[in-house]
């Protein structure tokens, strides 16, 4: 005779002081969310086990694999709020003044990027934009190009055979709308959209300790502590992302990966 038995198991907890935080939609668009500190890794299953009259305890295997991480994110951003909470959310921006720059200076190297001192609040290219070159008018697409960057920021770059030189210095004109508010909206949208959590852990050398959870949801609702006006440390928020498996992954990949440079 004998019967089933189901127990919760930590088979382990993984505990350090402050690393930067990922999250995305997959491994290839994570977002840096910033710091974390007193961060905690923690993996958990049933274990099931089968008691028997003649052999004791039989362990047979797990089920509910499972893991989480948990830490105090130290910056307050609604967008990544957002991010973390995984569409259950809307984020609206609020369109500040246009504000106006004159005679903003740049030198162009090559074919390289040059980010402007300014962006729109919406990520989007500047307008009004007059570049020159001495008293000459460039010409866009001729003899530079503008793009935005990942941060969105509107950056400008020379094109092989314009009248720009690498080492030259142009000036710009242009329009930026800055953003004068943000509206971060919740309640009826009640299905996640689960994320890639990702923590790393840097060592004096720059080498990492990476934890990796593939398919993850909030745990809980925000919680902010504010601190006295005088105080040293920043806004904290709680956050807890919990794993479960994606089965989208191969067998014996779907919760997590722990990559390790420090203990090599």
């Amino acid at each position: 005779m004998g019967r089933n038995m189901t127990t919760v198991q930590k088979a382990s907890s993984i505990r350090f002081g402050s690393a930067k935080f990922e999250v995305g939609e997959d491994v290839n668009s994570l977002i840096d969310l910033g710091a974390m500190n007193g961060i905690v890794f923690e993996e958990t299953w049933d274990e099931m086990t089968v008691t028997s009259d003649n052999a004791g305890v039989i362990k047979t295997g797990i089920n509910n694999h499972a893991a989480g991480i948990e830490g105090d994110l130290m910056e307050i951003n609604l967008a990544t709020l957002a991010t973390v909470r995984g569409g259950i959310d809307k984020l609206e921006t609020i369109a500040g003044t246009p504000k106006t720059i004159t005679g903003e200076s740049v030198t162009l190297t090559s074919q390289v990027q040059k980010r402007l001192l300014n962006k729109n609040g919406a990520g989007t290219v500047v307008t009004a934009v007059t570049v020159k070159k001495g008293a000459t008018t460039l010409v866009d697409g001729t003899d530079y190009v503008l793009a935005v960057d990942s941060a969105g920021y509107t950056v400008i770059s020379r094109t092989a055979g314009g009248a720009i030189v690498p080492g030259d210095a142009v000036t710009l004109n242009y329009t930026f709308t800055p953003l004068s508010a943000q509206r971060f909206l919740s309640g009826g949208l009640g299905t996640f959209k689960p994320r890639v959590a990702r923590i790393t852990n840097y060592d004096d050398e720059g080498k990492k300790f990476q934890i990796t959870i593939y398919k993850a949801t909030p745990e809980g609702g925000l919680n902010i502590t504010f601190p006295e006006a005088d105080a040293e440390d920043p806004a904290m928020t709680p956050i807890r992302m919990n794993g479960t498996l994606d089965s989208s992954r191969a067998v014996g990949e779907q919760l997590f990966e722990i990559y390790d440079e420090q203990g090599v």
